[in-house]
């Protein structure tokens, strides 16, 4: 019935069906949107159990979340494929089939971790023992194989400053970088899919084949970035011009 409709219609109004058809079709909302739900975390007995998602792309979650002085997250399952980076450490307590595992074991500021999948059977559980409140984010792949066509297999390195490996395994590596006040990263070529996130903040500048991108940025803790070059020859790097030491770790996706 529709197409016979649209054959009768005049020139003049089969336009005006066209322009109406695909401004519906364009702007109607996406019905089935992407289910985050098997990728994140759920502590149930904190306030705000759910966290905050600071970065969903076809790659990657990232998802923040902050555990108060003497506060336990609760019961909860982990899906894998899956590190964690402390913006804020503290002291840790942790739980399995409802015993205790581990006490008070220190994590510091820019930390790494892996976590393997973990049922909600398990009973797996961990507690804030520390005085101070707990600041993290999980890094979370959706994919479960490895990319072999996007993804990196060596290390980042810049020329002017030393990288210190944090941690590495099958699916990511992660680096720690600082930069002192007035340090610049040196030219260097962006490679594979990264993810920067801000341990210390300050103020940055960014320069991409020897001209400023933007300059003095003011970036805080727990802020996070995906990194990945839009042209393989491009050349960049970040500066430090403010006067306080910035630190953040440098996730890459292998």
């Amino acid at each position: 019935m529709l197409l016979k409709n649209y054959h009768e219609l005049s020139k003049k109004n089969k336009f005006n069906f066209i322009f109406i058809f695909l401004a519906n079709f364009l702007l109607v909302p996406n019905l089935h949107p992407e289910n985050l739900s098997k990728y994140l975390l759920n502590y149930p007995n904190l306030d705000d159990s759910d966290g905050e998602v600071v970065l969903n792309n076809e790659y990657v979650v990232l998802q923040k979340l902050v555990v108060g002085p003497g506060e336990w997250e609760g019961i909860h399952s982990h899906p894998g494929n899956q590190i964690y980076v402390h913006i804020k450490g503290g002291y840790w307590s942790g739980k399995m089939h409802g015993e205790l595992e581990y006490e008070k074991e220190f994590s510091p500021d820019g930390s790494v971790g892996w976590m393997d999948v973990i049922p909600i059977e398990d009973r797996h559980d961990s507690g804030n023992s520390g005085n101070t409140p707990i600041e993290l984010i999980y890094v979370t792949l959706k994919q479960d194989e490895l990319d072999k066509k996007g993804g990196d297999t060596e290390l980042q390195t810049y020329p002017c400053i030393n990288m210190e490996l944090l941690f590495d395994n099958h699916r990511f590596f992660a680096q720690k970088v600082v930069l002192n006040p007035g340090e610049w990263e040196g030219p260097h070529l962006q490679t594979g899919r990264k993810i920067l996130i801000v341990i210390k903040g300050g103020v940055i500048s960014s320069r991409r084949n020897g001209e400023y991108f933007f300059r003095k940025r003011e970036i805080s803790p727990g802020e996070v970035e995906w990194l990945e070059p839009e042209f393989p020859d491009e050349t960049f790097e970040r500066g430090n011009e403010g006067e306080e030491i910035i630190e953040y770790v440098l996730v890459t996706i292998k």
